[in-house]
């Protein structure tokens, strides 16, 4: 199974994991029967030339017809959730409408591309939080003998994406310490970013990325950049593991955040990526847990969640920190955050549409930064 079909697999499980309670057997029967159509589709996605066999076209714009009217029942289910499972479904569901949409269309390297990429959406959601349950059939899943010989860098997506977190570290800790992956081949791909995000977030233990790093900045192929950044965020895991990781509290993530930004040598220092990302954490805790937040700490919350997003990304494809930020100004315009969020916004999306012949922020993205001034300037 190629890594495409491998990834679109896993998102079937998580679809199927997302369904609303047992109650629903409507729902539940339309998983089923996403899980029937998606073994059909696989192999077909293997390869370009099966994929646009105009024989198999009906059942295939059938199979992608059903992705996406699931991805726009996950998203209808979210709207009730926090704001990065908002983003999170809603861009899922763009992307099985899209997926659907260019096949019909013709453009079968374009449908393919967008299959290849629906897991990252699952793989972004199951890394905010700890785990709160087990996932027999992800277990069952990575277990089986098709999945488990797989190599590392192929497996811990999958891993991710079926929430098997112990399984996932494994993999990366067997992928850091191989002769094969270079570690700078390692830290450019974001392995070490992914794995901190599950040792903190996920499993809320500092302990063990700090002697993990300790083994890799032993390897004779480490750069010097590398290893400078191995050793900051080892001291910065050490000091975590004497304080411990406190429960969800805005003010230790603002404290963490001040300490990481005073570190910084330059814009995109990566020092201080332990700080960033044990932030996140506690802030991705807090607006998902009770008691219910007031607007105003709500939006800070996701002011600087949308900080180090900008900060931390690795994604263009899904990067949050427009949404973090304009969800902070839409929560609380009048508030003290608003607009700090808001030239942290205008700053990265105008930079983001700079380039050689300058910058072309397009109509409708300059429109809604012009409408979240007024908001703010209004309020």
């Amino acid at each position: 199974m190629n890594p495409m079909a491998r990834r679109l697999a896993a998102f079937v499980f998580v679809l199927l994991w997302a369904a609303p309670a047992a109650g629903d057997r409507e729902t539940r029967a339309n998983m089923g029967e996403i899980f029937e159509t998606v073994r059909f589709l696989l192999p077909l996605s293997l390869s370009e030339e099966e994929f646009a066999n105009p024989a198999q076209r009906e059942a295939i714009l059938a199979a992608l017809t059903t992705l996406a009217e699931n991805g726009a029942r996950l998203k209808d289910h979210g709207r009730q959730r926090e704001a990065s499972f908002v983003f999170l479904s809603r861009s899922l569901a763009r992307d099985t409408a899209e997926a659907r949409a260019r096949f019909a269309l013709g453009e079968i390297s374009q449908a393919r591309f967008l299959l290849h990429r629906l897991v990252d959406n699952c793989v972004e959601c199951h890394s905010r939080l700890p785990k709160d349950r087990d996932y027999p059939r992800g277990r069952e899943f990575v277990e089986s003998s098709a999945i488990a010989g797989l190599p590392p860098e192929e497996r811990l997506i999958l891993e991710v994406a079926t929430r098997q977190f112990e399984p996932a570290l494994e993999s990366y800790e067997t992928l850091f310490l191989s002769p094969e992956v270079s570690p700078v081949e390692l830290d450019l791909l974001g392995h070490f970013d992914g794995y901190l995000e599950l040792c903190l977030r996920t499993k809320r233990d500092p302990e063990r990325p700090a002697r993990v790093f300790e083994k890799v900045a032993k390897r004779s192929d480490v750069s010097r950049p590398l290893r400078t950044h191995l050793g900051a965020w080892i001291e910065s895991l050490h000091r975590l593991e004497k304080r411990g990781l406190p429960e969800p509290d805005i003010a230790v993530a603002r404290a963490l955040l001040d300490g990481a930004e005073d570190r910084k040598r330059f814009p995109d220092d990566r020092n201080a990526l332990v700080e960033y990302v044990a932030a996140s954490s506690l802030l991705h805790r807090f607006v998902a847990a009770p008691p219910l937040r007031s607007d105003s700490e709500r939006a800070e919350a996701y002011a600087l969640l949308g900080l180090i997003e900008s900060r931390v990304g690795r994604s263009f494809w899904l990067s949050q920190t427009e949404f973090y930020l304009e969800t902070a100004i839409r929560l609380d315009p009048a508030g003290p955050h608003a607009e700090a969020a808001y030239e942290l916004l205008e700053e990265f999306v105008i930079s983001g549409y700079t380039g050689s012949q300058g910058s072309f922020v397009p109509p409708d993205v300059r429109a809604n930064l012009d409408s979240l001034r007024r908001l703010i300037d209004d309020s």
